[in-house]
């Protein structure tokens, strides 16, 4: 970790140069992986990172932002840093055509720790190679059609430190662990098909420990050899059931997405990236039907979005994006709420030292309403249930999206049937939603976390969450995936 005193150094050198404000943020992470494949170990690995970096306004000319970061922990490379973060801001605002203030700044003092029952990297390696050998092992025993079979556990360890010129002083330190399984089944006619099963959390090792990779190997190689040799998923409108990691990603990708409110201004465009929901929808517009409601979240116990000040000092918070059907809100940075006359939230967030905050998601989620799953199997008397991602695409707005799924499983007269293979649909954003006929309530309701969210240019690949139970949506147009 950098030590205090060189990004102190750096804010010095930031308001000598000229800076009317600067903020200065370390980070250091340490990750570590072991996977292995058909029951042999395939990667052991840890890799650490460390480095800084200088952010800086000046109120010169229409005011502007600079920028700089360094991984060298000389107070020479802080100052010069902090001097180029300061030309940076004076070139951009030469440039500026947006409003520029300096209010609302941080100066909050704390701590943040995520609450940790075993520390990963305490963890003997030998116990982390024997899991994912055991988990693929399963797996591929678990029937003669499994051609292949992987597992993978992963953990991060993540400490960060924010200061700036106006007192504040935040330290966060954060754990995330992974674990996952997965078998790909083959039949006669050479036709694959996979199946698998993990999660992501902000946790120690005990979040991997729950996940019992072991046992559920098993039940993913059956289901992968079960969904090889199965017909095809039924074709036309359904009576889908769809399961909460499918729904997680749904979420993420048609609600969480165009909600950055960066993509509404014009500011990112890449990775299918704008979005259809204007400022004058704010309020007025029906996203889904009256059982919807999406919440921002950065406070939700394990999520990958969880934090006490996001990295521009911003409290965790906690803010409705979708209210009983209605679109209420963004995701928003500092800039980009000013530039848009939006609340202040705390989305500002990078991947790295090297990076500049830009605008995240946090954790985003459908709130349960009632009923287990059981209780919706048993509500559909002809229909289908779907789970898990397989593919999916969008178009440059989200409004328009393509989902398959791994799983089908025929539902008749309240009842789980056989499997089928190959279902994927397509739907517009606001119809998918409000075909919602049941949303499940608490004890079926599943945070899931997803490691590599992709946004930015140059890219930031960010960890975020998202929490839901299943759904049954109404009509929804099944095609062979």
């Amino acid at each position: 970790m950098v030590d205090e005193t060189i990004l102190r150094t750096a804010l010095s050198a930031a308001t000598t140069a000229g800076a009317a404000y600067a903020e200065a943020r370390s980070v250091a992470t340490r990750e570590r992986q072991v996977s292995a494949r058909d029951g042999t170990v395939d990667l052991v690995g840890e890799r650490s990172d460390a480095g800084y970096s200088i952010r800086v306004a000046v109120l010169e000319g229409a005011g502007g932002w600079g920028f700089a970061a360094t991984a060298d922990p000389s107070p020479e490379a802080a100052a010069s840093a902090a001097r180029a973060a300061v030309e940076i801001a004076r070139a951009s605002a030469s440039m500026r055509h947006t409003p520029f203030a300096l209010d609302g700044l941080p100066t909050e003092r704390g701590d943040y720790l995520t609450a940790v029952q075993r520390d990963p990297f305490q963890v003997p390696i030998e116990e982390a190679i024997d899991l994912v050998l055991s988990a693929s092992s399963r797996a591929h025993s678990a029937h003669s059609r499994i051609v292949t079979s992987q597992a993978n556990v992963h953990a991060w360890h993540t400490t960060k430190r924010y200061l700036n010129t106006l007192g504040a002083d935040l330290h966060q330190t954060i754990f995330e662990t992974e674990g996952n399984v997965s078998a790909i089944a083959q039949d006669d006619a050479g036709y694959t098909y996979r199946r698998s099963f993990g999660n992501m959390a902000q946790s120690g090792w005990e979040f991997v420990e729950g996940l019992h990779l072991a046992e559920a190997a098993l039940t993913t190689g059956q289901e992968a050899a079960d969904l090889v040799v199965a017909p095809w998923a039924p074709s036309g409108p359904q009576t889908v059931i769809l399961g909460d990691s499918l729904v997680a990603l749904i979420i993420h990708e048609s609600c969480g997405h165009p909600t950055e409110f960066d993509r509404v201004l014009g500011w990112e465009a890449a990775f299918a990236g704008t979005s259809f929901l204007m400022p004058e929808m704010v309020g007025t517009f029906r996203y889904g039907s009256p059982l919807v409601s999406i919440v921002a979240d950065s406070t939700s116990p394990g999520g990958l979005g969880t934090f006490g000040w996001d990295d521009e000092g911003i409290p965790a918070q906690r803010w409705d994006l979708v209210r009983d059907g209605l679109f209420t809100g963004y995701l928003t940075d500092r800039e980009a709420a000013l530039s848009g006359g939006q609340p202040v939230r705390c989305c500002g967030r990078a991947s790295s030292w090297a990076r500049m905050p830009i605008v995240r998601m946090v954790n985003v989620s459908l709130q349960p309403v009632q009923g287990t799953l059981d209780d919706l199997i048993a509500s559909v008397d002809s229909g289908i249930l779907v789970d898990t991602p397989s593919s999916w695409s969008l178009d440059d707005k989200r409004m328009n999206f393509h989902f398959s799924a791994e799983l089908c499983r025929e539902i008749q007269g309240g009842k789980l049937g056989g499997y089928r293979k190959g279902a994927a649909f397509q739907a517009r954003t606001p119809d998918f939603w409000g075909a919602v006929q049941m949303v499940g309530g608490p004890a079926d309701w599943r945070l899931h976390g997803f490691s590599s969210c992709a946004k930015g240019e140059p890219l930031q690949l960010a960890h975020v969450a998202h929490g839901a139970p299943p759904i049954i949506v109404e009509g929804l147009n099944i095609a062979r995936g």
